[in-house]
């Protein structure tokens, strides 16, 4: 099957099921990415996120339903394993490993390793490849699996929370090679993340999942142009807010903010309303909101 663009989708989950017993982790998701694009994978602890991530990933496999990468499923799949880089929460190398060990690991499991470009990220990250890893800081230990997925340049890299630790200066030196990266060397990218809002600007469509389910898959301006928040005198707000499905509020000393839905109503400017400003919704709050079943 082919996207919108006629190119084959990079991931096809159909029907996807995955049961712990008489818990469902995986509840009958359905899912289509495009190639070439960075998706932002959202979801609350338990909502099913590492689940998919490893029956995608070849980790594990599905009860019912079927995932794909590529038009083959990755669970046994070389060929397919191949092609994926998948950088966990939790990096999977044996304390007495130094870096240097670690990259030329790297260097033989991906097709598209790029010695020079590794080079270049580990002064960019400023790592010693002498150290072992169990003389890595957490930001480190961070650091070398950014450094791994990017060099790798898999056709799917995927990245499990991969800011943990890290200061503001690495998180900003990945997101700004990410976008470089995706320019010269295109490739479907999964981001899996809480710090929802600083890596927002790296997603181009954003899938929330909850309770195992698809919750929202759209573009990330179509998702942040579902509600605006309103603030201002808290007499004039509530007046306001009267006109659509409000979502949340919050009031202190007689000024209010109160999230609505616009569902399809023109969306309104500070011009509209006296006293009160217009004003978009950051994606966290918005995830937040439809995650407690609000919106």
């Amino acid at each position: 099957m082919t996207d919108p663009r006629g190119l084959p989708y990079a991931i096809e989950i159909q029907d996807l099921t995955k049961r712990y017993g008489s818990f469902k982790a995986l509840d009958n998701m359905t899912l289509r990415l495009e190639p070439n694009k960075i998706y932002g994978l959202l979801g609350r602890n338990g909502a099913g996120k590492t689940t998919l991530l490893n029956i995608l990933t070849g980790r594990a496999f599905a009860t019912s339903g079927s995932a794909q990468a590529f038009g083959k499923r990755a669970y046994e799949n070389v060929d397919i394993l191949k092609r994926i880089c998948f950088i966990e929460e939790k990096g999977f190398y044996s304390n007495t490993i130094r870096i240097s060990q670690a990259l030329e690991l790297a260097s033989g499991l991906y097709p598209n390793w790029d010695r020079a470009y590794a080079e270049r990220l580990v002064s960019l990250f400023e790592m010693d490849k002498r150290k072992k890893y169990k003389q890595l800081s957490r930001g480190m230990e961070s650091s070398l699996g950014l450094l791994v997925g990017l060099a790798s340049r898999a056709e799917l890299t995927v990245f499990d929370e991969p800011s943990l630790g890290l200061d503001a200066v690495a998180r900003e030196r990945f997101y700004s090679e990410i976008l470089r990266e995706m320019e010269s060397h295109p490739r479907t990218v999964i981001i899996s993340t809480h710090l929802i809002d600083e890596v927002s600007q790296l997603f181009e469509d954003v899938v929330i999942i909850d309770k195992g389910r698809v919750l929202s898959f759209q573009p990330i301006g179509d998702l942040l142009a579902t509600a605006v928040m309103l603030s201002g005198p808290a007499q004039d707000v509530s007046k306001a807010a009267a006109n659509y499905r409000q979502i949340h509020e919050e009031s202190l000393a007689g000024v209010s903010v109160a999230t609505v839905l616009l569902e399809g109503k023109p969306r309104p400017t500070d011009m509209d309303f006296d006293n009160i400003r217009v004003s978009p919704v950051p994606l966290q709050k918005l995830f937040v909101y439809m995650t407690e079943g609000v919106a």
